[in-house]
């Protein structure tokens, strides 16, 4: 589920892998998907979808 790369981060700080899925969790909880993309030359892209629906308050 958690996964950190090989390669150094530019700040010297390492990552614990905890974004991705943290954001998978609440994406997937709200009936939507995530998606992951190469970007060409280098990195990543990300893409999400929500469903929309409309909000009833109970006060």
């Amino acid at each position: 589920m958690f996964y950190s790369g090989k390669n150094k981060v530019s700040d010297s700080r390492r990552s614990l892998g905890l974004g991705l899925a943290l954001c998978r969790s609440i994406v997937n909880a709200h009936g939507g998907e995530i998606a992951l993309y190469d970007c060409d030359p280098q990195g990543c892209c990300f893409r999400f979808n929500l469903p929309l629906s409309e909000v009833n308050l109970n006060e």
